[in-house]
């Protein structure tokens, strides 16, 4: 988590578009074919539920499996973008403190580092330092941006061990390779907004995405 700061054009972007209820044309069934990569059947099922409805509004759709430390960036139609492991908030657990996003991360304790699930409209923008990064709650200063922090952090080795088991050291917010973040998301949320789905590792899927 970092300073915050978005631009004017993507909140209106993301006001044009925050019901998910909007008719949609039904995705094919070869759209929905499930999320490959190695996703794990939890992945494919979100995935599979999100094109069915249309819940995703044609727009690009990014799923961050919390438990295996990976996402999946999808374009409108389901197809596969790219993936790779992710760096994820230092505590385990779905909901965020309410006020995180007010809060200085001197003031954000250990057990209060948390990647929160569910559904969020996301867009890109920039940080307080002018890097770039995906906004994916701008209120709770929640966002996926490629991997920095102090080299003592190891943060590329995390990314580059086999397991999961390590990539917990963030503040909440979502890391990724920077080949990742700029050669797959910052195209795929150019002059759009997307659909972010952070999977629970705690609650009930359908306590979070109800119907899934």
């Amino acid at each position: 988590m970092f300073g915050r700061l978005i631009g004017a054009t993507a909140l209106m972007l993301i006001a044009a578009v925050s019901s998910p209820a909007a008719a949609l044309q039904q995705p094919t069934p070869g759209q929905a074919e499930a999320a490959d990569q190695g996703a794990s059947p939890i992945v494919q099922r979100l995935k599979s539920w999100v094109l069915r409805t249309g819940d995703n509004q044609a727009l690009p759709f990014v799923l961050i499996d919390k438990v295996n430390a990976q996402v999946f960036a999808f374009d409108r139609d389901g197809r596969l973008l790219g993936a790779t492991p992710v760096l994820l908030g230092l505590a385990r657990g779905d909901i965020a403190p309410p006020d995180i996003g007010d809060r200085p991360l001197s003031a954000i304790g250990p057990e209060d580092r948390i990647t929160p699930s569910g559904r969020y409209l996301a867009a890109t923008g920039e940080n307080l330092t002018g890097a770039s990064v995906l906004w994916i709650d701008y209120d709770g200063a929640l966002s996926l941006h490629p991997v920095r922090g102090r080299p003592a952090d190891r943060r590329l080795q995390r990314l580059a061990t086999p397991t999961p088991e390590d990539n917990r050291i963030s503040y909440g917010c979502v890391n990724v390779p920077v080949a990742f973040y700029e050669d797959v998301i910052a195209p795929t949320f150019r002059g759009t907004v997307g659909v972010v789905y952070i999977l629970p590792e705690d609650r009930a899927m359908a306590d979070v995405f109800p119907g899934v």
